[in-house]
């Protein structure tokens, strides 16, 4: 069975022919032993003439178990198998992968033919057993085509049919080429090149060198951007596009890799797919007399092994030279970015061969503006040089055009890039968005805080954000733990006009004039820069994107939805400076947003607005808020209520310890403190029982917020207690929520400690429990800060009350003298209470039940004479 220099289909023909009176197993192990026989000969010319027919012997095995298979199970639907990569191109070597996929012209996910045949070849080694190797084919419709990108999409560049009865591989490859981006897959193809070739040792390197990825993959990146003008076969570039010479090259170090293949011993993969037979190291070098033969004397394997590594020396200047001039003269002929585009890569970057050429305004700036697109799309810079040519003074006549619509809903590449490189150029922006020169040159909190930075780049940094956020792989809000809650999963789930919406009002968020600018402008109590630090075009909101929008070539949905998160962009800070998220809060904030969609949106935009200035890690008890708000009137957009009884149950909890606790009530099991249960669960269940009387305080961190929880019995004033005791310690405390399990006199109660204060977290638990045991602080009003400022009460319903108090100065202990003042002179049961700074001081919002026998009007009365 000695393997003649043939061609690839007279192999094949010799494989079919031994088929009739052998088992493909033993043909396979015998076609295989005379193949390596070739390996290990002398002859360093027939790289192609091993190769091709070590492919043959896989190839008509393969197609020939494909066919019986087909035809066993009557499948009636065309169906191929393809080669691909190396294995396309019949380069196969004693350690290559077999590429191999199943393509079909049909449904692959519930096909029992697909099935059948991934249990023979994936799923068991039923094939290995019946033909003597193994092979995982990948499974394939027409459908996937179009889908197929960077290395996938350059395996199938060398696709050939090994099975195919009725066409289906040139189907499918038309369906490639009717749908690839040529040049996308240049880009690739080069960056991969550029990457390897910077990894890629010295040509007279020998203590380590990957022939496959230093020199086989280099020479193939040419051969690549090539084939990838039309998406041809490498073959086809081998035979009208490759130097004999260069080519030759490539396959004598295909033949010396096949011989090092054999001589090494075997080993598995490594986790990137690389085989450790290809890396040669100076003993590999040292060793090429070897390939002499056992019959050469030491005279003729020295000059054997001299020779080889002279060739060796050639082949990879030759293969490295031959991927080098190809890359740098696709650039400097230019790379159009598709066939007839003045759009063009150059060694300096993307240029437009026309736009100067444009006698109108208009004109000039769709070319512009569409070269701006082609490089925030493909992730390469415009070339500087057109800051003097396609963008020469834009300032003076670049105009509204769609294709400022096309830079924002691009959903590749860096819109921040784009916008970064617009700025170079003085008064563009503000030509596209008016207003814009007066905002860059503005000052505000932020800009007088830090002194450092002007407010554009702020603008940057928030653009930046989002595109962080949108990279990050996240699990949805409502899997797991609801506690995961994060603006990623939000982002994830934007449909691309509201994403785009996201997007043009983080870049144009203080450009329309609102309701809330006009009202500031009035405010004479405010300073000239709060008063006009916001709308600066002019124009109200009402009216800006309409104006512009069909300019710029936005849809109407888009722009209405980028009003609606103008008009909103507070919507999150105001409803969460009440510190309740409870029924009515989430129903509000569901009839604000409409819809889901701009429920998510409305989150992703405030999360990357507020990323650095009033960002989590400056205002935690804030954003937990926020986070679960968010949370809570998702669930009221699906009509998800919390089923407590089941998360307990999963949790282990009987059914007497699931009725403590599920009493804590909805409220707490539909948002983000049901996820600290299982921390005083069981000390609650103690506590119902009368196991125990000792209350439990432990310190809890969600996200960059620092709980204090605290599970006891209930008593009046407990709030007054807890509060007292941490103002004694020094403790600052931003936000108070309080959850009753009223049918067991029980409460689970969070204290939110501000941050950036040093705390004993370790002590402080105890010292907590034991004033909560003590019942301290109840009976004197003894050094109370003085609450010197308005208080307020609103009675929305009989009983339930909204205390607001505003102040002038802030002092330590403010929350702890409200607490006090509401249990000994209201006698009120405290659900939350919330603190922040405004701009004139500090605010408390408190909400409380009071007494029965004690009216909103009497409750006034009191807090009017001894508040």
């Amino acid at each position: 069975m000695k393997c003649s220099p043939e061609t690839p289909e007279t192999h094949e023909d010799r494989v079919r022919g031994l088929l009739g009176g052998s088992a493909p197993l033993e043909i396979h192990r015998q076609w295989l032993a005379d193949n390596n026989q070739l390996i290990l000969g002398p002859d360093l010319d027939n790289a192609r003439e091993i190769m091709s027919a070590r492919t043959a012997v896989h190839d008509v095995l393969v197609a020939r178990w494909a066919e019986a298979r087909q035809q066993e199970f009557g499948y009636e639907r065309p169906f191929a198998v393809v080669a691909h990569g190396g294995t396309g191109r019949r380069e196969l070597t004693p350690c290559s992968d077999l590429d191999y996929t199943l393509l079909f012209d049909d449904d692959i996910e519930h096909n029992a033919f697909v099935q059948s045949l991934a249990a023979e070849t994936c799923e068991s080694r039923t094939f290995e057993e019946h033909h003597g190797f193994a092979f995982e084919p990948t499974r394939f419709n027409l459908d996937v085509a179009p889908l197929l990108d960077e290395k996938d999409l350059n395996s199938f560049l060398d696709m050939r049919a090994v099975y195919d009865p009725t066409g289906l591989a040139e189907k499918f490859r038309a369906r490639i080429r009717a749908t690839y981006d040529p040049f996308q897959h240049f880009l690739h193809v080069r960056e991969f090149w550029r990457t390897q070739l910077n990894r890629s040792p010295a040509c007279d390197r020998i203590d380590e060198f990957d022939i496959k990825n230093d020199a086989l993959r280099l020479f193939q990146s040419g051969v690549w951007t090539l084939a990838g003008r039309d998406y041809l076969h490498s073959g086809e570039i081998y035979r009208s596009q490759v130097h004999p010479r260069d080519l030759e090259a490539y396959l004598f170090l295909l033949r010396i890799r096949c011989w090092m293949h054999l001589r090494k011993p075997p080993a598995a993969m490594t986790a990137l797919g690389n085989h450790p037979q290809d890396v040669f190291r100076f003993d590999d070098f040292e060793s090429f007399g070897e390939m002499a033969g056992p019959d050469a004397g030491p005279r003729e394997q020295f000059e054997f092994a001299n020779e080889v590594r002279a060739r060796f020396l050639s082949a990879r200047r030759r293969v490295l030279g031959f991927a080098r001039g190809i890359i740098h003269t696709e650039l400097r002929r230019g790379r159009q970015v598709r066939p007839g585009s003045p759009i063009t890569l150059g060694p300096g970057g993307l240029f437009h061969a026309e736009a100067r050429r444009s006698r109108t305004d208009p004109g000039r700036s769709r070319a512009a503006l569409s070269l701006l697109h082609a490089a925030q799309r493909y992730g390469v810079p415009v070339d500087p040089s057109e800051l003097q040519g396609a963008f020469d003074n834009a300032g003076d006549w670049l105009e509204r055009v769609p294709e400022v619509a096309m830079l924002f809903s691009e959903p590749r590449g860096s819109l921040a890039d784009s916008f970064e490189f617009l700025s170079q150029i003085d008064g563009a922006e503000d030509r596209l968005f008016p207003g814009r020169r007066a905002f860059e040159a503005s000052l505000d909190e932020r800009v007088l805080a830090e002194r450092a930075d002007l407010r554009s780049r702020f603008e940057l940094g928030k653009l930046r954000r989002l595109e962080e956020l949108l990279s990050i792989q996240a699990p949805s809000p409502t899997d797991g733990d609801p506690g995961a809650v994060s603006p990623a999963a939000a982002a994830a789930m934007l449909d691309s006009d509201h994403l785009t919406a996201v997007k043009l009002a983080l870049k144009t968020k203080r450009l329309p004039l609102t309701v809330e600018d006009e009202k500031a402008r009035l405010d004479e109590s405010r300073s000239w820069i709060e008063r006009f630090s916001s709308g600066f075009s002019g124009v109200p909101l009402e009216e800006y994107y309409r104006r512009f929008g069909r300019e710029y070539g936005f849809a109407d949905d888009i722009l209405a939805i980028t009003e609606f998160l103008i008009a909103n962009r507070r919507a999150f800070k105001d409803h969460t400076l009440e510190g309740q998220n409870d029924r009515e809060q989430v129903r509000r904030f569901r009839d604000r947003c409409a819809t889901e969609q701009r429920l998510h949106a409305l989150y992703v935009f405030t999360c990357a607005d507020r990323f650095e200035w009033g960002a989590e890690s400056r205002e935690p008890a804030r954003w937990f808020v926020i986070r679960e708000l968010y949370l809570k009137t998702l669930h009221a957009f699906r009509s998800i209520s919390p089923d407590a009884a089941a998360v307990l149950r999963a949790d282990g909890y009987d059914a007497e310890a699931r009725a403590v606790i599920e009493d804590l009530g909805t409220g707490f099991f539909g948002g983000l403190y049901g996820r600290h249960k299982n921390r005083f669960g069981s000390h609650l269940v103690q506590l119902a029982s009368r196991d125990t009387d000792e209350p439990k305080a432990a310190i809890l961190h969600d996200g960059a917020a620092v709980i204090l929880g605290v599970a006891a019995r209930d008593f009046p004033g407990l709030a007054a207690c807890i509060t007292g005791e941490l103002w004694k310690r020094g403790v600052r405390v931003g936000q108070v929520h309080c959850f009753s399990a009223r049918n067991h006199g029980l409460v689970l109660d969070f204290f939110h400690l501000a941050p950036d204060q040093d705390i004993d977290t370790q002590k402080l638990p105890a010292h907590v429990e034991e004033a909560v045991a003590r019942r301290l602080h109840l009976d004197s009003s003894e050094a109370l800060p003085e609450l010197a400022g308005t208080i307020e009460l609103h009675e929305p319903q009989p009983g339930k009350c909204r205390i607001r108090y505003s102040g002038s100065q802030d002092s330590a202990g403010l929350i702890h003298a409200l607490c006090w003042k509401l249990f000994h002179h209201l006698r009120a049961d405290i659900h939350g209470l919330n603190a922040h700074n405004t701009r004139t001081g500090p605010v408390m919002l408190a909400h409380v039940s009071l007494p029965h026998d004690l009216a909103g009007d009497a409750a006034r009365r009191i807090m009017e004479e001894r508040f």
